[in-house]
Formats: C-alpha cells, structure tokens, sequence
C-alpha cells in the first residue's frame, strides 16, 4: 500500500517515495501519464492512504469527493505535502488520485484539476508544480494546444522556479528540433569505427528514427521492446534507426547489445564530456534521455517524443508515418488510369 497519510504537518509520504531522486519522481509520473486511460478493474490492486483515506483501486467516487473537499486545488495540504518530500511529490500524489477518480477520462480529468489548482493555489510554490505537472500530462496526451497554455502560464508566471527552467529544457514551442522544422546536419562517428562518421545525408530518401539513449537511462531501456517491434515490422530500405549513445563508453555499449537487446540497425557513438557532446546537447535541443526524432525522406523532422513513454509513442508515430507514405504509393496517379462511361478501363493521354 502506498502511504500518503495526513501526519502532524498535514500530507506526508512514505519514506520510500520522500527520499525517492527528483528525477525518478517525474520519471513516476510520467509513468503513471502514459498509462493511458482505463477502467479501474484494470488497474493495479494496490491500495492508497491519502488523508486518512485508504482508497482502492475501485473507489473512485471517495477519490472525487477527496479532490472537490480535503484535497481540493486550494488545499493547504498541498504546501504541507511539497514541503515535507520536495519536488513533485504533489503533483505526483494528484496524478494517482486522479487515476482512481478518473479511470475512464483520466487525462481530461487531472488536467482540469491541475490547471485550477496551478491558477488558484494560494502557495505560488504549488501553483508552479501542478502548472508542471499538467504540462507533462498535456505533452503525453498529445494536446498541443492544452500544452502550450500550461507552458506559457509557468513560464510567465513562475519565471525563476525549477519547474519554469525544466520547462524550458524539455518542453520549448520555439525549439528547432519540432515537427515541420528541418533537421539540424550532424557528424557523429560510428560505434564500431571512430574514423567512420554518420551524417544527416546518409539518411536522404529514407524515413530515419534518430534514437539518442545510454545504457544507464532506465527509460531508454524500457523503449528497447518498442524500437524493435518497429524495426522488424518496418526496418529496410525506407525505414531505419539511428541510435546515438550519450554519456556511455563503447564497451558498455556493445555489452549491452551482446547480452541485453541486440538493436540490429545503425549505431553512432558521442564520447562523453566531449566537445561534440555539447555541440549535439546544444543542437538536438537535449535536456534528458530518452530523445526521439523521426525524420522523412526529405530531412524534415516528423515527430519528436522525450522522456518516460516514448518508445511507445514514436513506435505508434512511425506506423503511422508509413502507413501513410504507403497509403499514397498506393494511391493511382490522377489520369494514369481510368474508366470512361461505359465503364471499362481506359489509359489516359499523356
């Protein structure tokens, strides 16, 4: 059973989650967002406390009634809870009741919830968390314009928090590396060669999946199914992945191929603490691992997906993409071939 008791100080966490890392709180979270919406029988049979309430996974009318009265969006319980644990331990704790209060229309639901409590909230500290944290619901759900209004909401309003900088760094409307802009050329060396280098034209007429990971980034791991199930269904002469490994050694990496997933497609190496490391942080626009960017055939970026969930995303996104790509080669020419009125087959002029 998870623990949000409500203590002497108000809300309080277990010690396992008040001395969890910051990053692996988001990483929980977004965890907990990429889910995807579902009834609650089938959910985890776990149990949480949270102000003196146990609630199980099929209580969602307790968990509604808590978020409208004990943990409404301008409870002080919420600056008693972010106070006692750091960051994100609030908005995390919204995100789980919400999944029992809201097991079929999670998403619209928790956003609802945040953006209130991030405008109301009388502790700007809290308002600035939930405005986070509905950014990172509003960017899993794929609504760009609920993501854009969180983000200029924390960004203007919360100008020198933690929340507003990560913000930046992860969710940026003005960034280079967003679909319809041209990918940024690059020279990065290959993983078996040092003296062999990739570049952005070896991919021209392809569909390209750059995959920038590292063998210590749990969420890179947890992609591996996803980027594989996507190359054995589509890898070949129109689709490829580049991987680029971040932060690694080669051995680490070929190791982990050796014995953990085989990655069977093209593999480029930056050396860690490099010059070329910054210049790619700086010119991919990456703040966090995993980063994933599809590239058409004409070197305009496609999709872009980051962080917790991604795997999965852009595996849906290049099914997409190809289907579609194929849907139009299918497609017959206008006047290449047609029927005239009687109905039999004719080939059109030239």
């Amino acid at each position: 059973m998870r623990s949000f008791g409500l203590g002497a100080n108000g809300l309080c966490t277990s010690a396992r989650v008040s001395t969890m890392h910051p990053a692996l709180l988001l990483a929980v979270g977004l965890a907990l967002l990429t889910g995807g919406a579902r009834p609650a029988s089938a959910q985890s049979q776990d149990t949480i406390r949270v102000a003196g309430t146990v609630l199980a996974p099929d209580e969602a009318a307790q968990a509604r009634r808590l978020l409208r009265a004990e943990l409404g969006p301008t409870s002080p319980h919420w600056t008693r809870l972010q106070d006692s644990t750091k960051r994100f331990a609030a908005a995390k704790t919204a995100f789980q009741i919400g999944r029992v209060a809201y097991p079929r229309a999670w998403s619209d639901s928790v956003l609802t919830f945040l953006r209130e409590a991030g405008t109301r909230h009388p502790d700007p500290a809290v308002r600035a968390e939930f405005l986070f944290g509905g950014l990172q619901v509003a960017s899993a759900a794929e609504r760009g314009g609920t993501q854009d209004q969180f983000y200029r909401r924390l960004t203007d309003g919360h100008e020198g928090t933690h929340y507003a900088t990560k913000a930046r760094r992860l969710f940026d409307p003005d960034s280079q590396i967003q679909a319809g802009k041209p990918l940024p050329d690059f020279e990065i060396p290959a993983l078996s060669d040092p003296t062999a280098t990739y570049t952005k034209r070896d991919f021209e007429g392809q569909t390209v999946l750059i995959d920038i990971w590292g063998t210590w980034c749990g969420p890179c791991i947890r992609a591996m199914p996803h980027l594989h199930e996507a190359y054995r269904t589509h890898g070949g002469e129109d689709f490829t992945i580049l991987s680029v490994a971040l932060r690694d050694t080669r051995e680490a990496v070929k190791q982990f191929r050796a014995h953990k997933w085989e990655m069977p497609w093209d593999h480029a190496f930056v050396p860690k603490g490099s010059d070329l490391q910054k210049k790619l942080r700086g010119r991919f626009d990456i703040q966090g691992l995993p980063a994933t960017i599809l590239v058409g055939p004409d070197g305009q970026i496609l999709r872009v997906h980051r962080g917790v969930g991604s795997g999965k995303k852009m595996a849906r996104a290049i099914s997409e993409v190809l289907a579609q790509d194929l849907d139009s080669e299918n497609a017959p020419s206008e006047g290449a071939h047609s029927e005239d009125a009687s109905g039999q087959e004719s080939n059109a002029s030239l």
